[in-house]
């Protein structure tokens, strides 16, 4: 009754489901093995997000932007993952300021900062699972937390509705979906912090942190996509669009868990 329930309201949410049953499994299995295979996959999702960036954006972009955007994004994050994070800066940063100059012959547009931030987000997650300390941990942490919340706020959003969140962005997402999503990051990050011996009180403030990153980073990307008369980034992924559609909300969390673990001792112990 439960899986029924969304799919009346949502036509797409089979689609959704059967994406999610091959895509998780396969997302897990790459995140366990880690090393090239995962930093392969990753780079891979980060040229797709590149072009869809491109496609939104600019639709009279010429090739050589796609080229650019696709190049800087993949190769930013096989640095990262497989060499270092200077060198993989250093590229992102090369790639970006070619995006720039060839985007400035015809004229200034905001596709040049969503190159930067497609980059950076896939780049640190890369970095994040290379760490050889508790990168897999580190990368599983975010991981519960992103997919509990965005879960979550779908499902009782969808059961429940109610007033709006922000309905010039998404007319879709609601207060209840949003409430929902807090809790359920919150207590899936706790529970993947017990399982790895963290912290509980900077974990619970991490796992907050990171949750309310996810919901802005899905906000984020339906303006942008409102602002560009699109619908979905693209049609890669059944039941949710484009890849962009598909992480919009881990894309953000990742940038912001680095930045949050910086401040926040959660406790992680080296083996």
């Amino acid at each position: 009754m439960g899986v029924l329930m969304p799919a009346r309201r949502d036509p797409a949410f089979r689609r959704r489901l059967l994406s999610a049953l091959v895509l998780g499994p396969l997302a897990l299995g790459l995140l366990a093995y880690g090393d090239l295979p995962f930093t392969a996959w990753v780079a891979a999702f980060a040229a797709a997000m590149a072009w869809e960036w491109i496609q939104m954006s600019d639709r009279e972009a010429p090739p050589v932007a796609y080229a650019i955007a696709c190049a800087t994004a993949s190769g930013t994050v096989l640095l990262a993952g497989q060499v270092g994070i200077g060198d993989a800066v250093f590229w992102g940063a090369a790639g970006t300021l070619a995006s720039a100059i060839e985007r400035w012959r015809r004229g200034w547009s905001i596709e040049v900062v969503g190159v930067l931030y497609v980059s950076l987000a896939a780049a640190l997650l890369a970095a994040m699972r290379a760490d050889t300390a508790h990168g897999l941990q580190a990368v599983v942490l975010l991981f519960a937390i992103v997919w509990a919340a965005d879960s979550f706020a779908y499902l009782v959003g969808t059961w429940i509705g109610g007033p709006k969140l922000l309905p010039q962005a998404s007319p879709n997402k609601t207060w209840s979906g949003f409430l929902a999503g807090l809790v359920a990051g919150l207590a899936a990050g706790l529970v993947a912090g017990a399982i790895f011996g963290l912290d509980r009180v900077p974990t619970a403030v991490f796992a907050l942190i990171v949750a309310t990153a996810s919901v802005a980073g899905d906000l984020s990307m339906s303006i942008f996509k409102r602002s560009f008369d699109v619908k979905d980034s693209g049609k890669l992924i059944p039941g949710h669009g484009g890849v962009l559609d598909r992480v919009d909300a881990l894309m953000l969390a990742v940038i912001t868990a680095v930045i949050a673990e910086r401040f926040l001792p959660l406790g992680w112990t080296t083996p």
